[in-house]
């Protein structure tokens, strides 16, 4: 936990690059709802708000590349800051290594569980706050057995998704020593995945397509239609991805010269 803390310590003092990384997408999204639910229904009125589903296509915010690019900055922030700052040989007899950057990646997952918690926030109060300060009466008319749960595991899938970013971050980071190229690189392989998903009609093995394809069928009972596809293969495409980024990070960190770092 002290190096947890630590790692949010030094994320916090790095002021633009908190905001950017984790605030700056909730901020917006937020704006934009807002501006959208205050076209709705005249004062006066019963606005029904399907808010259940806004709510799970808020969150679903973790596969957009442009969204994984803000998360990046935020991602090398963590993951960099000792490479830009010669921090490692002060650090690396203290600890393992594997406990120093997995405690990193701790860091990055509590900033990305706030920022999408911030997104869920932000869009409740578009959908019915903004209508209940034009006068309207707010009615959450999709509320149904089984919300819940739907809202949660769609938080899970996000977050296991922006995990895979964040270590993809770190695997760039260890590999290349740069806290630009930490940023770069996995959103241009964001945006190739992104690409990929519009040229196949079938399952893609990519984490992108995986956690899509599993918060569709999440919000399913939500929406008009469900995707025809396989839960088990979508959680086992996010977690082989997770672990072999994972584990090859901490492969390559283990064996790093930190002598002049």
């Amino acid at each position: 936990m002290k190096l947890i803390r630590a790692e949010l310590t030094k994320l916090t003092r790095q002021r633009g690059a908190t905001f950017w990384g984790f605030l700056a997408i909730p901020l917006l999204l937020t704006m934009i709802a807002c501006v959208l639910a205050s076209i709705g229904a005249p004062p006066g009125s019963t606005a029904e708000v399907r808010a259940i589903r806004s709510l799970l296509r808020a969150l679903s915010i973790a596969g957009n590349p442009i969204a994984q690019l803000f998360f990046a900055v935020g991602a090398a922030a963590i993951f960099a800051v000792e490479y830009r700052h010669s921090g490692w040989r002060h650090l690396v007899p203290r600890r393992s290594r594997s406990t120093l950057m997995l405690a990193k990646m701790a860091a990055f997952l509590i900033g990305a569980f706030v920022s999408l918690m911030l997104v869920a926030a932000g869009d409740i109060l578009a959908s019915m706050a903004v209508p209940l300060i034009r006068g309207a009466a707010p009615v959450a008319a999709d509320w149904k057995a089984g919300a819940s749960l739907a809202i949660l595991l769609t938080v899970l899938v996000s977050l296991v998704e922006l995990a895979i970013l964040g270590a993809s971050v770190a695997l760039v980071a260890v590999v290349t020593r740069s806290g630009m190229a930490a940023i770069l690189v996995p959103f241009l392989v964001a945006l190739a995945c992104a690409v990929a998903q519009t040229q196949f009609d079938g399952p893609v093995p990519l984490p992108a397509f995986a956690a899509d394809t599993l918060r569709a069928m999440i919000a399913a009972p939500f929406e008009s239609r469900a995707p025809d596809a396989s839960v088990w293969t979508g959680l086992a495409v996010l977690l082989g991805w997770l672990a072999a980024t994972i584990g090859l990070t901490l492969a390559l960190f283990q064996r790093q010269d930190l002598t002049s770092e």
